[in-house]
This record gives structure tokens, sequence and C-alpha cells, in this order.
């Protein structure tokens, strides 16, 4: 009877130890298009409930809402001493008002408060701001995770072409947006498929936190566009969110008028190299087969 109840026991146990991981995740919502707010909790250790590490994130947190200088909507510190140092970081879109960006940084850290809670690092994206915290330094290093990416429910028309114009708009945006100071690396614009048959705009946004060197922006922002194929190939609109760079696409203007701009691609203008070198090439052909028919 002994070993019986020390055999339920064990399998107990094991099963108990199978399921804690699933447990541990169940505060991670799943991220969708229409979500304002996508968090992850990442869950590498716990801090004590009102103890010093708590106290120090409330802190340090409060002091990003709360400054009223605009930083280029960019805040980046930490506060104690270890084992209860917190490094935090606060990035607002860079179209947005300082009030906005207020708004949004106390918002995401009321979210991360709820449903990471206990949890020594988590990170936010909001429509308008991106927060993050952890008990490991984070300032200065571009980091590819936790990542989310999420797609319009809506197919482009045209998906092939749209795809083809996106892609050469999105590495324009880059080199935009990594050409960027240490205050701000950020771009935003439009462009019209011509040739479509309803002169579809396309509008972008791409930002870098700004404590990344040119480098490792642009390569932050070429890797999460290479996400959007399996993410949200052929759609609308999408997302990608990094901790270090995100961008997101639409084909209606969904961030602020003054920051939108028409920006032009190589051989996609109306009277690019893609409507003028065809005939061009055509003629020199053609004369190149007659010469040739002559000297026979």
């Amino acid at each position: 009877m002994d070993s019986s109840r020390l055999l339920i026991l064990f399998i107990v146990s094991i099963l108990l130890g199978l399921l804690a991981p699933a447990v541990a995740q169940v505060n991670d919502a799943v991220c969708t298009y229409k979500d304002d707010f996508c968090r992850r909790c990442s869950y590498i250790g716990t801090y004590e409930e009102g103890g010093a590490y708590q106290k120090n994130l409330n802190t340090l947190l409060s002091s990003f809402s709360s400054n009223n200088k605009t930083n280029s909507g960019f805040y980046n510190s930490s506060t104690g001493q270890d084992p209860y140092k917190v490094n935090a970081i606060a990035l607002c879109r860079g179209d947005v008002s300082l009030n906005d960006c207020h708004t949004c940084v106390n918002q995401s850290s009321s979210i991360l408060f709820t449903y990471c809670s206990n949890q020594e690092e988590a990170i936010i994206w909001g429509v308008f701001c991106m927060v993050r915290y952890s008990s490991k330094l984070i300032f200065g290093t571009q980091e590819d995770k936790p990542s989310e990416s999420v797609a319009s429910p809506f197919n482009a028309n045209d998906p092939e072409e749209f795809d083809l114009v996106l892609n050469l708009f999105l590495d324009t945006l880059t080199e935009k947006a990594a050409s960027g100071d240490s205050l701000k690396k950020f771009a935003a614009g439009h462009v019209i498929m011509q040739g479509s048959t309803t002169n579809q705009p396309i509008y972008a946004l791409l930002q870098c936190t700004p404590h990344l060197g040119k480098k490792s922006c642009s390569d932050c922002l070429k890797g999460a566009i290479s996400k959007i194929p399996e993410c949200c190939g052929g759609k609308q609109g999408g997302r990608v969110l990094k901790p270090s760079c995100n961008l997101r696409f639409e084909t209606n203007l969904f961030y602020n008028f003054t920051a939108d701009s028409l920006v032009t691609l190589p051989g996609m203008g109306k009277e690019s190299s893609f409507t003028n070198t065809c005939p061009t090439q055509v003629l020199i052909t053609s004369f190149l087969v007659c010469l040739l028919y002559l000297l026979a």
C-alpha cells in the first residue's frame, strides 16, 4: 500500500512539473490585428511583492510618464543597485505629441503591472509607444526577441504587385530611419502603386530605438521586413514588433499627416525606367536586327 502511494505521488509530481510551464505562460495574451497593445512577459525571474525591485520599477516607469522633456519620445534609464536594479526603456512613436506619449506610457505600465506582475522582465507594444524593462542590461544592444507579427485580415487587390512595391518601399524607408540621430530613428511615408487599377496607396512607418547605431538599426528593420512574407504576405496591412525596432504598413493613413511624405521608388514612377526603357530597348533591338540583315 505504501509503495502504491509513493508511485502515485511520483506520477503526480511529474505531471505537475510538465504542466508548470503551461501555467506560467497563461498571462501572455495572443496579439491580434485589432489590439491596441501587445505584451510579452519573459519569465526570466520574479521579484518580491512590495520589495526593492518593485519599488525601483514603479519609480522608474513613473519618471518616464512625468518627464516634461520631449527627448524626442525616447526615455532610457536605470535605478537601484544589484540585485534589485531595474533597466527600462520607453519609446514613443516618432509622430505623436508629448501628451499622447505620456498617456501611452502610463497605460502600458499599468497593463504590465497587471498582466506581468512579479516578472523581472516584460515588454509591451502600443499603438503610440513601446515600454520595456528588465533586470538585465538592455541599452545599446540590438535584440530581436521576443517579437510579434500581426497581419490585416484583408487581402491586397494585386498581392504579387503589392508585395513587390511594399518591399522596395520598406527598403527605402529603412535607409531613412537608420540614418536618424541619437534621439530619433524614425521614417514614415507613402507610395502610390502606379499602373494598378486603383492607383493604390501604401502607407508605412518604421522606427528603431535611437541608441542603436545605423547598421544595427538597419539590420533590425531588415530582419523585421523579412518576416512579412510569412506573416503578412499579400495582405493590406501588417505589423512586426521587436524590442529594438518595429514597422507597420497599411493602405490607409494611420499616423499623423504631418509626418507623411510621398516616396519615389527607383523604377516605380509614372515616367520611370519601367515605362521608358522598354520602348528604347525594342528600337535598339529592331535596329540591330535590320543591320545584321543588311550585312548578311
